[in-house]
Formats: structure tokens, C-alpha cells, sequence
């Protein structure tokens, strides 16, 4: 899209403050008919509810008289509808889950593709906590395309082998998996070279840059110097993140209504307020009052004119 924002959640690492930025207002384009949402909505929840108990229903697999929709701008001009559980808090106040990779975004953010992102982005890691083991097959003996024979023999496992895969938050706010060695431990830190090891592997990448200068991109140039420079530390302090490029900040709502529509109840009349009643009586006492005084002249008269 023309004039479309290249990627500020890469820029700004975060959505946390997005709450604060979002604002309600008219969007362009129009909302989609309610009878396709709501058949969408009943289609994906019969799947849904295959394989979840029926106890955990309300909470993951809500019935759709509970849900409201938006429509959202994010900032890449991409205008979208999401559905929430309820009418408040608005969707920039949501921590909304990236379909591909089935991990919360930081709050306000939803995933939005486009052809042109920029590549994904290096980011410190923050925080290490979930640990699994992943158990692997032996290499193939023939090299994969990525790679030649004689690379492939020296880095080829020919034996089966395990990973632990570690769950870590980024600087960013997003979450990935990061292999380290079975043994290894947070606390122990990472593994570094020594100082001579150091100074030989600098060597060898400043050739290779000199002789090859399209064997990197810039990025991994810059990553690559930044773990020669930290003693090639092992695990790796960073790592890509692969949300950065299609996260994007909502920057605009529009409220569509409840998903399926309320009815409307009938509003009693509203009550008077005291000092109305009390200005009504005082008319309707001084209205007497001018009543009971034709009276008192119709009978004035009449007897006047029997007498005469």
C-alpha cells in the first residue's frame, strides 16, 4: 500500500504504550455483512469446541451472544475486524495472539503480512523461562541444498542427538524458542572463547568479508561483529525475531456493534424531580383555587337574579 509506514514496532521494540496512542474514530471502508461473521465466527467455534472441554467453553470458546466487533487501523494502514469479549476494553488494550506462531503480542499489536516487511531483526534476549527437549535423527549422509559436501562433513551429526529448546522474551516484547546444549543452565551463562581463539576467528571474517562482500548481509555482518567483538558467546545473548516484521501497532478503532444484535428494551418514563411536582401542585392548587371562585360567582349571580 502507497505511503504505508515500513515497520514501527520494529522501531519502537514495543507496544506497551499503544493503549495510550489508539484512538477511536470513523474508519475508512465499511464493515463486513454481520451475517458472514457471525457464520464464521459459529463455524471456527464448532472446531474449536472439538477439542476443548465443555467446562473450559465460557472462557476459550465463548457462546457468540458475548462477543463484540471492531473494526481496527493498524499502522500500516491495513484496516481490519477483530472480535472481543465484550464491549470494553477496546482492542488496543488486548493482548492478541500471532496465528503462525501461536504466542501473545505485546498489548495492541496484531500480525498483518505484506510482501515488502523488512527482514527480521536481531533483539537482545530478555528473559529465559519454559524448557523443553527436542530429540533429532541423525543427519542424511547426502548435503542439503543450503550447503556443500565438504561443509556438510564437518558440520553433518552423524549420530542421533537432543536439543533443550528454551521459551525466552526479546527486548521487543515478543517470544521465541532459543536450542542450547542439554547440560547447559540460565545461571551458567554463556560459554566464551578465549582470547587467541578470539583474535584467529576475527581473522578468518574480515577475509572472508574482503574476499566475499555479498557472503553476508549487513545485518549479519553487524551481528556477526558484535559476537566476535563478545567472545563469541554460546548460547547467543540475541536472536532474530521473526514477529518483528509482520507485528503492527493498532493506531485507530471503530465499534461495530455486538455480534450477534440485543434487543432493545422499552426505557420507563423518566420520574419528575420534586421541585417539578411541587411547581405542578402549586399550579393545579392555584387552578382550583380560580375554579372554586367561578363557582362561588355563579351562585353570587344566581341568587341575585331570584331575588330580584
Amino acid at each position: 500500500m502507497a505511503g504505508r509506514s515500513p515497520n514501527p514496532v520494529s522501531q519502537t521494540l514495543s507496544g506497551e504504550d499503544n493503549s495510550r496512542r489508539a484512538v477511536e474514530r470513523r474508519l475508512p471502508g465499511r464493515a463486513r455483512p454481520a451475517h458472514d461473521v457471525l457464520r464464521e465466527y459459529n463455524e471456527f467455534n464448532a472446531k474449536r469446541r472439538q477439542r476443548i472441554p465443555s467446562i473450559l467453553w465460557i472462557f476459550v470458546a465463548p457462546d457468540p451472544d458475548g462477543c463484540y466487533r471492531w473494526r481496527v487501523q493498524l499502522d500500516c494502514d491495513c484496516v481490519t475486524e477483530v472480535l472481543t469479549g465484550g464491549d470494553d476494553p477496546p482492542p488496543s488494550d488486548h493482548h492478541w495472539l500471532d496465528p503462525v506462531h501461536q504466542q501473545r503480542l505485546p498489548t495492541g499489536q496484531l500480525s498483518c503480512k505484506h510482501d515488502d516487511s523488512p527482514p527480521a531483526p536481531y533483539r537482545q534476549i530478555t528473559e529465559r523461562s519454559d524448557r523443553r527437549e527436542v530429540s533429532f535423527p541423525a543427519d542424511p549422509i547426502e548435503p542439503p541444498d543450503w550447503t556443500d559436501a565438504d561443509t556438510w562433513a564437518v558440520v553433518r551429526r552423524d549420530k542421533p542427538h537432543s536439543k533443550a529448546f528454551w521459551t525466552v522474551a526479546l527486548a521487543c516484547g515478543h517470544v521465541t524458542e532459543v536450542p542450547t546444549d542439554l547440560t547447559w543452565k540460565p545461571t551458567d551463562g554463556p560459554r566464551r572463547v578465549g582470547p587467541e581463539r578470539q583474535r584467529k576467528m576475527t581473522t578468518e571474517f574480515e577475509a572472508f568479508w574482503a574476499t566475499q562482500p555479498d557472503g553476508q548481509s549487513k545485518q549479519e555482518q553487524e551481528h556477526t561483529r558484535r559476537m566476535l567483538a563478545d567472545g563469541w558467546p554460546m548460547p547467543r545473548p540475541e536472536q532474530l525475531c521473526y514477529r518483528c516484521p509482520d507485528a503492527r501497532l493498532i493506531v485507530a478503532y471503530q465499534r461495530v456493534g455486538w455480534l450477534v444484535p440485543r434487543k432493545t428494551l422499552s426505557t420507563p418514563p423518566k420520574q419528575p424531580s420534586r421541585a417539578a411536582l411541587q411547581r405542578r401542585l402549586e399550579r393545579t392548587q392555584a387552578e382550583a383555587d380560580r375554579l372554586r371562585q367561578q363557582l362561588a360567582q355563579l351562585d353570587t349571580d344566581k341568587h341575585a337574579n331570584a331575588a330580584g
